[in-house]
């Protein structure tokens, strides 16, 4: 029998004693932001909620199951591990548990979401109740060593294969490893490519494998040493962001780069009249966003991104009224 149908009684018995015992330990947190066990890029994404509401002396606590990716970050007001027990229970104390949760189920179509019509980090701050300017990158500090240890080979860009390896998969989102190991071919004689990524994921010919072989903080390192990153829209693509790598990204049509994008980025998508769709998977349309960026667009680009004088990565603000 499922916990939740036991009978209220012999629940409480089982939830009040762990709840008590963890508000003994953490306290109760007036406002505090929680996306989700599963959220990676998400937590990651929340770093700039945090850095906004500090700003404007608004402390936000921050729960969340990655507590690496808020190592050294000043943001924060303090870092609370994700139990329901207790967020049941400082909830009924009067704690504000913001869910800024930038996408909802579409009504009709169990596949799809509807997109907010801002970038998403906007409607995370929106979400959070800030006002006024808001910075659009997400925020990871390294320490002097581990941004060292990123340097693994002289030259290297950094190239992701396929997001299907992630917790929460997207089948819209894929363009193909045999196109990204074209990519390693047609480059590799110049730079060297460390791919990252899960250790299930399609190897690469000729780049250094580090699939399934770095933590969050490590692959972070990698891409700060790198000249670029190459990949689809995704975690790596906001972790990039968050130590100054720019990238080359890959979009589908399921969401774009005003929504999910950077500006420092090379953002290649193909406009269609279906996009953007908000599907997680289901295309009925053969993916024909993806399928006209080709090898060569790619190449090309990783090439532009390159040759860009050193400096400070652009940066996009949103204001919410």
């Amino acid at each position: 029998m499922k916990r939740s149908a036991w009978p209220a009684p012999l629940r409480r018995a089982v939830e009040v004693p762990r709840f008590l015992w963890h508000l003994a330990c953490w306290g109760r947190p007036s406002r505090a932001l929680l996306f989700g066990p599963l959220s990676l890029g998400d937590d990651l994404l929340c770093t700039t909620v945090l850095h906004e509401a500090r700003r404007r002396g608004q402390l936000l606590t921050m729960m969340t199951a990655r507590p690496e990716l808020f190592l050294g970050n000043p943001d924060p007001a303090r870092l609370l591990p994700i139990d329901a027990y207790y967020i049941r229970g400082v909830k009924k104390l009067g704690a504000e548990i913001i869910h800024p949760h930038y996408t909802r189920p579409h009504p009709t179509d169990p596949h799809r979401d509807l997109l907010p019509s801002r970038h998403i980090i906007a409607e995370m701050c929106h979400l959070a109740g800030l006002t006024g300017t808001v910075t659009l990158r997400p925020y990871l500090k390294l320490t002097a060593d581990e941004r060292e240890a990123g340097r693994r080979v002289e030259r290297q860009i950094a190239i992701h294969s396929t997001g299907l390896g992630a917790a929460i998969p997207y089948v819209t989102k894929e363009w193909g490893a045999d196109r990204f190991a074209s990519v390693v071919g047609a480059l590799g004689q110049e730079f060297n490519f460390v791919q990252l990524g899960s250790a299930s994921d399609p190897a690469l010919p000729g780049a250094l494998d580090l699939r399934g072989r770095t933590n969050l903080r490590e692959a972070a390192a990698v891409l700060a040493q790198s000249v670029c990153f190459v990949g689809l829209e995704g975690f790596l693509v906001h972790l990039a962001r968050a130590v100054d790598c720019p990238s080359v990204v890959l979009f589908g049509g399921r969401a774009g780069p005003e929504t999910f994008g950077y500006p420092a980025n090379i953002n290649l998508s193909t406009p269609v009249e279906c996009s953007p769709c908000g599907l997680r998977e289901g295309c009925p349309h053969e993916m024909k966003c993806m399928t006209p960026i080709s090898v060569e667009h790619t190449v090309a680009a990783i090439r532009e991104i390159i040759a860009r004088p050193p400096g400070p990565l652009a940066v996009a603000t949103a204001s919410l009224p």
